[in-house]
């Protein structure tokens, strides 16, 4: 099975448990149309290249 990218990004220390939590809420509640990822970025926890690296590696 993939890996998810908020996994991705927990497990490579790059999101705490609590930031994830932060974005599902955000996609769940405000933003359902976008990806985790576009989120992440938005609130600033993650750059556009740490974006790009996990989307080439999942």
């Amino acid at each position: 099975m993939k890996e998810k990218i908020g996994e991705y990004f927990i497990r490579l220390e790059q999101l705490s448990l609590e930031q994830a939590e932060e974005i599902l809420r955000v996609q769940n509640t405000l933003e359902p149309h976008k990806k985790f990822g576009e989120i992440a970025l938005d609130l600033g926890f993650i750059t556009k290249d740490d974006l790009e690296k996990a989307i080439e590696n999942i």
